[in-house]
């Protein structure tokens, strides 16, 4: 029966032995500033166009005159909490902010991160546990298709509104102009690059300041 401190270094050896963050200990402390920079600003940009594009989508779909830019996004915390905002505008900043949560939500998911902590302690995973994170993990699940679902559709609106893309030829859709196609692409590609940085692009500008106190670290006990 191995004891705890067995345990313990065994999963050191084997996180250490499949280290996926070696490579960035070959960075010079230059190149990971860089990089921080890099994905910082690429998140505070696109968390700002992420949560204004998710609420001129909401203002759309509800037919109202509202138009926001990606530079209103602070203002309106401080306009929630003074009670400035009307009905329609409490609905579209609600859903906005609520996506870009539930994305950070998804690039730092805190059960996965409490499972790898438990097994890394534990030879097995207590039956409890397994049930507790399966059923964690399936609400979750579906609340992000819901709700990542839901702005990705609303930023394809966001893109399209106001362009005709079908025709229909009796009962046969077909599209309505040569320019449809590229409008279409356009749709998708849009909200798949809003995602992919404030998900990946987010987690990785963690990754990377991480490594660069590391490398600092290091150097100043070095010295």
């Amino acid at each position: 029966m191995p004891t705890i401190n067995q345990t313990q270094q065994s999963a050191s050896r084997g996180s250490s032995a499949d280290e996926q963050s070696m490579g960035l200990r070959a960075l010079s402390p230059l190149m990971l500033l860089c990089l921080v920079v890099v994905t910082g600003v690429a998140f505070w940009f696109f968390t700002q166009l992420q949560i204004s594009a998710t609420e001129q989508s909401v203002f759309g779909l509800l037919n109202l005159g509202y138009t926001v830019t990606p530079g209103e996004t602070a203002a309106q915390v401080q306009a929630f909490t003074t009670g400035s905002l009307d009905r329609n505008q409490t609905i579209a900043d609600a859903i906005g902010w609520g996506v870009q949560i539930s994305l950070l939500m998804l690039s730092f998911s805190p059960d996965t991160a409490l499972m790898m902590l438990h097994r890394k302690y534990n030879v097995g995973a207590s039956a409890s546990l397994a049930r507790s994170a399966a059923g964690i993990a399936k609400i979750r699940k579906w609340m992000m298709i819901i709700l990542i679902g839901g702005d990705i559709l609303t930023d394809f609106v966001f893109v399209t509104q106001g362009h005709d893309l079908i025709a229909l030829h009796g009962l046969i859709p077909s599209l309505s102009s040569a320019s449809a196609a590229g409008l279409i692409l356009v749709g998708i590609l849009y909200p798949t690059a809003v995602c992919f940085v404030t998900v990946f692009v987010g987690k990785y500008l963690f990754v990377f300041l991480e490594a660069l106190f590391e490398r600092l670290r290091g150097m100043g006990a070095a010295s």
